[in-house]
């Protein structure tokens, strides 16, 4: 395939779309170093400005069967940058057809990132009135209703999840009479079945309090990258904490967090399904021998294999 639009080369139209795509993670709402990126009127009309220029691109190339070949040199030139390990999540559907709405790509980041705020979504109206070609407010019209159904949505499941929250992590334990010895006095639960109670209530109210499921989200997000890119972004990663023994905690506790994302729902049911299983005195005592009898047999074991050699 040969490259025969005389308005721009390749390289030099790859080398704008590399510096667009750093313009959408931008109006994704952060910074490569994790810190919120802000944009007002003059930069949103730029942003617009980008994207109306990759539709008159778009538009002009695709204006002639003669330019056919070097529609699909941009179409593989595209593929392989997003072949890339590094290539950003969340632009996965970069292609000639999105680049042909290039106004609606760049609004679409814009008013899609979750540190969206009234001043931002100021600008962003104020940018649209300013701009030339028709159909923008159009377009944010319709960003509008289906961020509000979104909003709505998940102010319903907040609210759900509080009233699921407080019904799991009750102030007081319920107290239930017994006559079993194993009672610590008259009405009174076992020591094991309320530290038992304690603890699946406590766990429930940690893995499904908003804190948490953010986390999740972000973790989930992040670990999606190949491990070169999420590694970096752990590094520059801003957390809230004030010394840095808690900056390691709360790393640690993305870690683990993002090992989990996948079988989410199957550890919350697992939480609720395990019921307390009361173990006596003596079963506990053979539980340990057996721990102690199978750590000595691997010992022995070792020290033969040592001997060996």
């Amino acid at each position: 395939m040969v490259w025969n639009y005389p308005g721009i080369s390749k390289e030099e139209f790859m080398k704008l779309l590399k510096g667009f795509v750093d313009l959408l993670i931008l109006a994704s709402g952060f910074q490569s170093s994790g810190v919120p990126a802000h944009w007002d009127a003059e930069n949103c009309r730029k942003a617009l400005q980008w994207g109306l220029f990759f539709e008159n691109m778009l538009r002009s190339i695709h204006s002639s069967e003669t330019f056919g070949e070097s529609v699909r040199e941009l179409e593989e030139a595209i593929s392989e940058m997003k072949s890339n390990p590094l290539f950003p999540k969340g632009l996965e559907n970069l292609s000639l057809d999105t680049l042909s709405k290039g106004r609606e790509f760049v609004l679409e980041h814009l008013m899609n990132n979750s540190t969206l705020k009234d001043k931002q979504l100021q600008a962003v109206l104020v940018a649209a009135v300013e701009s030339d070609g028709d159909g923008i407010t159009d377009i944010i019209d319709g960003r509008l209703c289906e961020r509000q159904a979104v909003v709505s949505c998940v102010s319903a499941l907040e609210t759900g999840l509080k009233i699921l929250s407080r019904n799991v992590d009750p102030k007081e334990l319920p107290q239930k009479e017994d006559k079993d010895t194993t009672l610590l006095g008259g009405g009174q639960h076992p020591i094991e079945l309320v530290t038992w109670n304690k603890w699946q209530s406590k766990g429930l109210s940690y893995f499904l309090s908003k804190r948490t499921l953010r986390l999740v989200s972000g973790a989930n997000l992040i670990f999606s990258a190949p491990r070169a890119q999420w590694a970096q972004v752990l590094r520059r990663l801003h957390v809230s904490a004030e010394n840095k023994d808690d900056i390691f905690v709360e790393k640690i506790e993305l870690l683990l967090l993002g090992c989990v994302t996948s079988r989410w729902t199957h550890l919350i049911e697992g939480i609720m399904s395990v019921s307390y299983k009361s173990v006596t005195v003596p079963e506990q005592y053979e539980e340990l021998c057996n721990l102690l009898l199978q750590r000595s047999k691997g010992l022995k074991q070792n020290e033969i294999a040592l001997n060996s050699k």
